[in-house]
């Protein structure tokens, strides 16, 4: 079975390609977020600026450099291709989202209404969870790897969910109801357990699950079943580390939150005595 996007291209350090729905892709994205920081004069926030175009380049970087060609040979290197995708880019661009670019779109009440709905934490982590499962279904995985329509469709899907699910985290806009800490803490524990359970089934299967690699030597001479392993380390891994970093500075602030309360409450009490 020849690789899918790039079989004609040797894996190495100058396996680059730019594809021009990928180049033209980040030219609008990075366009749009331009025009809207020279709109509004105070929607420029140094800091936020950087984390926007670093984020936005990492998804880049994870399909347009030797990681995409080498993700056609290694589930691992397309899991990891994938965690940049759904969970390393994403925060990144949201966290450089200023609330001054998207109060003008949820001013709208059509648009806060479907805002809402649609940034939901139920909604966002049922989202995230059945898409990831979905496309790591068997015969759905190799139909998205043997066909180059349904791989485009995966990696949108993958970036839109990615956003998706970290939308009630970092929480950009002020105008969409807030979450606090102690539900944010409770919406990255019950979604990190299915994404667990499905990092667990790569690494403890007995079998390699998908027929597209089971091809002797595909890269390194890694055999299919320790890819198979390698990439349930990645996602169990790497694609936990977000998570797990985003629920710590959280349960630090829950907890320097509930300190203070107390203090104000013990305050409270010692002015009236």
């Amino acid at each position: 079975m020849t690789p899918l996007l790039h079989g004609s291209h040797v894996f190495n350090l100058q396996a680059w390609h730019f594809e021009p729905t990928v180049i033209a892709g980040t030219f609008i994205v990075v366009s749009f977020y331009a025009y809207g920081l020279m709109s509004i004069r105070e929607a420029f926030v140094p800091w936020k600026a950087l984390a926007f175009l670093l984020g936005v380049t990492l998804m880049f970087l994870s399909l347009a450099s030797p990681l995409d060609v080498g993700a056609d040979r290694l589930l691992s290197l397309h899991m990891l291709q994938h965690v940049f995708l759904t969970t390393i880019g994403p925060p990144l661009v949201l966290l450089g989202l200023p609330d001054a670019m998207l109060r003008p779109v949820f001013s709208n009440p059509s648009a806060l209404r479907a805002g809402k709905l649609l940034f939901h934490p139920v909604t966002t982590g049922a989202i995230f969870i059945v898409n990831m499962w979905f496309w790591h279904v068997p015969p759905v995985y190799d139909l998205a790897v043997t066909n180059l329509e349904v791989h485009v469709v995966m990696h949108f899907a993958f970036m839109g969910s990615g956003l998706l699910f970290w939308w009630p985290v970092i929480q950009p806009s002020s105008l969409l109801p807030r979450v606090g800490d102690g539900a944010r803490l409770l919406y990255l524990f019950a979604t990190g357990m299915p994404m667990a359970l499905l990092a667990m089934l790569f690494f403890a299967s007995n079998g390699v699950i998908y027929d597209y690699y089971e091809q002797p030597d595909w890269l390194w001479g890694i055999s299919p079943m320790d890819d198979q392993q390698i990439a349930g380390l990645v996602m169990g891994a790497l694609g936990e580390a977000a998570s797990f970093a985003a629920i710590t500075l959280l349960f630090f602030r829950f907890l320097d939150r509930e300190e203070a309360e107390a203090e104000a409450r013990t305050q409270g009490r010692a002015d009236v005595v």
